[in-house]
């Protein structure tokens, strides 16, 4: 997963800029880990770069 690829911004949820008042917004990557108690966000990061099992990951996770 490249860096400042789109799909590195939506699972960091990382964006320049200032952050918003109020409540901080859920991230995916936050909820993924959450629904694989087991992974941590590094282990998360690292298995996007396997296709395969990251779109199971998703698919078993919604």
């Amino acid at each position: 997963m490249r860096r400042g690829g789109l799909e590195h911004i939506v699972t960091t949820g990382k964006i320049e800029g200032r952050r918003d008042r109020g409540r901080q917004r859920e991230k995916i990557l936050d909820s993924l880990t959450s629904w694989h108690g087991r992974a941590s966000t590094s282990e998360l990061i690292a298995n996007t770069n396997d296709r395969d099992l990251w779109r199971s990951m998703i698919a078993y996770a919604s």
